[in-house]
């Protein structure tokens, strides 16, 4: 029969493996998350923005869409004018 000190050793032995086993499952997906930011951090390079300045630069390409979005508006408005005017006649 074995004694204390053998069966603590067995136990511990088993933990370690434990943690070993859940230390590599982690670091696997450590590595697959690292692999996204990096894809992502290159889509966002390739499409010419700085990933140091992205907030930033999302404002900017914010602001430029809603001045688009404004122009659009007010040329869409002045051919509706225009339509109604025609209408009228």
């Amino acid at each position: 029969m074995p004694d204390a000190i053998e069966t603590k050793v067995r136990d511990l032995m088993t933990r370690h493996a434990a943690v070993l086993q859940k230390k590599a499952a982690l670091s696997g997906q450590l590595q697959a998350k690292k692999d996204e930011l990096v894809a992502l951090v290159n889509e966002i390079k390739a499409a010419g923005i700085d990933p140091k300045n992205l907030a930033e630069e999302s404002k900017k390409a914010k602001a430029a869409l809603e001045a688009e979005v404004a122009t659009f508006e007010t040329e869409i408005s002045k051919v509706e004018t225009a339509l109604a005017a025609f209408d009228k006649k």
